[in-house]
């Protein structure tokens, strides 16, 4: 059901990027666009005994911004992120180092205040997101008896999280109803990534994101 509504989502989405608002002299009140992100990926630990070290972490997806009032702007989206990081596990005999490999659906909830200068504006955006984690494995080349070379751990996974996310971002003018978009981004999720167990693990990532949006009057009540 829930790969049901993001491909409705995105199917509805996808033709507002196409449309032309040439007939409305208006500034579009309502933008969509796509955006990609590349960044640090890190897990902060409670209760248990592993040297994590920093990974990637890459995506991409739809955006939508609408201003409310003002500088007062709301933004949501479709994303999809790739997580990469490696770990050592301290508490087995011997110690080996593995890798574990997440990818994940997300859906933000962003309000944004917005400081435009004419041709240029910035962004100051700060909200809640939710991760739905659909894909999780931790491979290892390590010679261990009784670990897994390739180990599905979705069961382990606590797959829905929530979490709180800000940032800065610049936007350019490109042409009359289309900006250009850069900035920096963060995420914390206090939610615990392991399911059923009182072991803890939070997720954190860094990212630069950049992209492109179209401003449109298509909405109803955007113009």
């Amino acid at each position: 059901m829930k790969r049901i509504l993001i491909i409705f989502i995105i199917l509805v989405s996808m033709p507002a990027v196409f449309l032309s608002a040439e007939g409305d002299e208006k500034t579009p009140g309502m933008s969509i666009g796509i955006n990609a992100n590349f960044g640090s990926f890190d897990l902060h630990q409670k209760n248990m005994d592993l040297d994590v070290r920093p990974g990637i972490y890459t995506g991409g997806g739809i955006s939508i911004e609408k201003q409310i009032y003002g500088i007062f702007n709301a933004g949501s989206g479709v994303q999809y992120r790739y997580f990469n990081t490696d770990f050592i596990m301290n508490d087995q005999i011997p110690e080996f180092e593995s890798t574990w490999t997440m990818q994940s659906i997300n859906i933000p909830f962003l309000l944004i205040l917005s400081f435009s200068g004419g041709e240029s504006a910035l962004n100051l955006i700060g909200g809640v997101v939710y991760s739905h984690v659909f894909y999780s494995v931790m491979k290892t080349d390590a010679n261990v008896p009784l670990a897994k070379h390739n180990d599905d751990v979705q069961r382990f996974t606590n797959s829905n999280q929530i979490g709180l996310t800000g940032g800065i971002i610049f936007k350019i003018k490109s042409t009359k109803y289309t900006d250009f978009l850069f900035g920096v981004m963060g995420e914390y999720y206090p939610t615990n990534l392991l399911s059923d167990s009182g072991d803890k693990l939070h997720m954190i990532n860094y990212s630069f994101t950049t992209g492109y949006m179209f401003r449109t009057n298509i909405f109803p009540g955007s113009k």
